[in-house]
């Protein structure tokens, strides 16, 4: 009688096979979590460009200077294009600036902000 030990061949495959799916199955998340980091990163440096364009925007209006409403920003080496609105806002006297960022001239909208400002008269 033989002494049996070890693994047959059918073992070491249905193994192998296990510790593909395995490996393949964390292949796909770290894919998809290094996309989420990406998109989450160029969100963050949208909305830094929509802060930093609606602080310029501010200070021109107090300074009694020309204001950009809209333009070109590069950041981290990304480049987005910001728009700034103005309505009148539901208080008297008062107007709605929001601005918008893009990447690109006709991206997607990543970031927006609105703030209330007395109107210029």
């Amino acid at each position: 009688m033989r002494d049996a030990r070890g693994f047959t061949l059918i073992e070491v495959l249905i193994a192998l096979a296990i510790l593909a799916g395995v490996i393949g199955s964390l292949l796909v998340l770290t894919s998809q979590h290094t996309r989420q980091a990406a998109r989450l990163e160029e969100r963050m440096l949208a909305r830094i460009v929509a802060e930093n364009s609606l602080a310029s925007f501010i200070a021109a209006r107090q300074t009694n200077r020309d204001a950009d409403l809209q333009g070109d920003a590069e950041i981290s080496g990304v480049s987005f294009r910001f728009e700034i609105d103005r309505r009148r806002a539901p208080i008297q006297g008062f107007e709605l600036v929001t601005t918008e960022v893009r990447k690109g001239r006709d991206g997607q909208v990543l970031a927006t902000l609105t703030t209330l400002q007395r109107a210029q008269i």
